[in-house]
């Protein structure tokens, strides 16, 4: 266990007031309706990505989306956050969510994050969920600590490239236009980089493949010489 003066010391969370008090220069958009007592709720942005199938939805005011059960999907938050060096934070399910059965992966905020975030979500639940624009979709806890360290380097969300996580088979042959609308530009720029490097690997491989099989028949072949040749002159002598 830690040292409990030793946390105090080094480390305190961010009440109310004091979120309130840095305001839009930690989170901008601002809510005051938002704040809570040792933390702040975010809300639905304007993008959802379906980590199912890779589908980017975008999200209008007063629309809402569909969430069928079992569906992975990455939320990117309306608010963007703000952290100075000596801050950083950490992402929480919403109790009021996760009796609906709405989880999220838990993520933390590197100190100088400057960006809005992308929150991963699982509908564990057996019904639809429905999600909209402004809706409060998880708690962010501040935490300032004393001594940041030294050469720190400025940290974002990750790039615009989403995989997603149950890819459908790819059939034979392959349509790469057919891959680059089903799955995106990321999927599409890496088959295209990697399918000749697969397709002369695999031709070395039946290149030895073939290499393999004619030695077989060598080494059969001359093993069958030297066994008859073995009997025949244990028969004559």
């Amino acid at each position: 266990m830690g040292n409990p003066s030793f946390m105090e010391s080094s480390v305190e969370i961010l009440t109310r007031e004091d979120i309130e008090k840095l305001n839009k220069e930690l989170i901008a958009p601002f809510c005051p309706e938002c704040l809570t007592d040792v933390g702040y709720d975010l809300r639905v942005g304007e993008k959802i990505i379906l980590l199912t199938s890779g589908e980017e939805r975008i999200l209008s005011e007063g629309k809402p989306i569909i969430l069928p059960p079992q569906e992975r999907f990455a939320v990117e938050s309306l608010e963007k956050i703000m952290l100075s060096s000596d801050m950083f934070a950490f992402n929480f399910t919403r109790i009021t969510l996760a009796w609906k059965g709405l989880t999220s992966l838990g993520t933390k905020v590197d100190p100088l994050f400057r960006d809005k975030l992308y929150l991963i979500f699982s509908n564990d639940s057996h019904r639809e969920l429905e999600l909209k624009w402004g809706d409060k979709i998880c708690n962010i806890m501040f935490f300032r600590y004393k001594n940041p360290p030294k050469r720190m380097q400025p940290r974002s969300r990750p790039s615009g490239l989403v995989i997603p996580a149950f890819l459908e088979p790819i059939e034979e042959p392959v349509d790469f236009k057919e891959i680059r609308t089903k799955y995106g530009y990321g999927i599409y720029a890496v088959m295209r980089y990697v399918r000749p490097i697969l397709e002369e690997h695999w031709k070395n491989i039946r290149k030895l493949e073939r290499f393999k099989n004619k030695l077989i028949y060598i080494i059969i072949g001359i093993a069958t010489t030297v066994i008859s040749g073995l009997i025949v002159w244990l028969l004559t002598h």
